[in-house]
């Protein structure tokens, strides 16, 4: 299995890296390497394709080159910092340039590893940072709660705080989970089409907000306020409403 292209999709349970590298060589090989230790990947040849992956696709891990094109390994990490907050991240970095490993882990990087580096190195830094990740709890299927109840993926059941069953859809289930997996972050209309119908070329549909209003219907007032249209961008889960 190669770099995954831009439709398809992975298993839920398949951990995705993105390799943000503008060294052609180099983003091959590591791509090579992290696709046969078992992980998915997204490639970006630049700091700006890099983003744009980010902001569409559900990434687990994105290792990024300091100096790349367009955006910086350091400005990206800004901006992920904003807009996906629960991403975590490696900076990779030349030999001997600490000031760039120090910036790097006060931008918020969750690690670092300098080039140039060995395969055992990187494989077992990149495990270290998604164990600790707080979206590895969500991969695994550890409950997801809201606001008068609780979503769990192990059983695909939601319940409310009484016990009571609520009475979700498979689809309504599926919109839910992505949203609370992506809390406080704008979510367009065609990554959730993506991500949770699998439509590659999703085309004008009121597939979303039919499901979201029937979705919001079966919630608790409370819960069901803290879904937020964002004029023209998306939807949004906000999780400290």
């Amino acid at each position: 299995m190669g770099a995954i292209g831009y439709g398809k999709i992975r298993p839920m349970n398949e951990r995705c890296i993105l390799v943000a590298e503008d060294d052609a060589p180099i983003r091959c090989a590591l791509a090579d390497t992290l696709t046969g230790a078992g992980y998915a990947v997204l490639t970006a040849e630049d700091g700006r394709r890099a983003l744009e992956l980010l902001l569409t696709r559900e990434v687990d891990l994105a290792l990024l080159d300091v100096n790349m094109p367009e955006l910086t390994g350091f400005q990206l990490l800004k901006i992920m910092s904003r807009e996906c907050p629960g991403t975590p991240s490696i900076i990779l970095t030349a030999h001997g340039e600490e000031r760039e490993r120090v910036k790097g882990l006060e931008l918020g990087a969750d690690d670092y590893v300098v080039k140039p580096f060995s395969i055992a190195e990187l494989l077992a830094r990149i495990a270290a940072v998604l164990r600790r990740s707080p979206g590895r709890q969500r991969a695994a299927g550890a409950p997801l709660y809201f606001p008068g109840g609780r979503l769990d993926p192990a059983t695909r059941s939601a319940t409310r705080t009484d016990g009571s069953a609520i009475p979700l859809s498979e689809k309504e289930f599926d919109l839910f989970r992505y949203f609370l997996s992506h809390p406080n972050r704008v979510i367009s209309q065609d990554e959730l089409l993506l991500r949770v119908w699998g439509l590659t070329t999703p085309g004008k549909t009121r597939t979303v907000p039919v499901t979201l209003t029937r979705l919001k219907e079966k919630l608790a007032p409370d819960a069901a306020a803290r879904f937020e249209n964002v004029r023209a961008r998306g939807y949004k889960w906000n999780e400290n409403a």
